[in-house]
């Protein structure tokens, strides 16, 4: 990974811990993003900030860090062609997301052993295991479609599953034809 990307994850990291400090403090969602002058935050705006703890609901292995904001990254990164704040914002809990469902279901040296030892029970590349896995998604909002409700898990939970499904599926294929 270069090191713009490595910053821009790391300033979306700080951007979205901002942003839940903000919304645990019971802020507006206006101002959610407004950490400096006009909604940008200056590394003296930063630098100023007391240290916040994870809220619960942040897993464990995440490490919190302190930067720009999810605005300044598109003003960084994109600037003449911003991309959407929500999204940069999902692909922060996606990220999350990972981390956590690798500690219940990876093992020390693999965070993919599930989708790996799935596929191997069957006979199937791993990548194909984790599309089995996407299909079983898309069936749940198929469901929600024709039904309108879902019993275990919400469809935003399904979405985000299915998105971290097919990003997964995705490395696993990479590794496949490299190997």
């Amino acid at each position: 990974m270069t090191n713009d990307m490595l910053d821009a994850n790391e300033m979306l990291r700080a951007a979205v811990a901002a942003r839940r400090e903000a919304q645990a403090a019971g802020k507006p969602h206006e101002e959610w993003y407004n950490v400096g002058h006009g909604g940008i935050a200056t590394d003296q705006a930063y630098a100023e900030q007391a240290v916040t703890q994870p809220m619960p609901e942040v897993a464990a292995a995440e490490v919190l860090y302190r930067g720009p904001s999810a605005a300044e990254v598109l003003e960084r990164f994109a600037p003449e062609r911003p991309g959407s704040l929500a999204f940069l914002e999902l692909l922060e809990e996606v990220r999350q997301l990972h981390l956590s469902k690798s500690q219940d279901y990876g093992s020390e040296s693999d965070p993919l052993a599930n989708i790996r030892q799935g596929a191997e029970f069957v006979g199937i590349e791993a990548w194909r295991g984790c599309m089995v896995r996407v299909a079983d998604k898309v069936q749940r909002l198929r469901t929600y479609c024709r039904t309108g409700r879902l019993v275990h898990e919400g469809v935003r939970d399904t979405l985000l599953d299915l998105a971290a499904y097919s990003l997964l599926a995705i490395v696993l294929f990479d590794e496949g034809k490299d190997g």
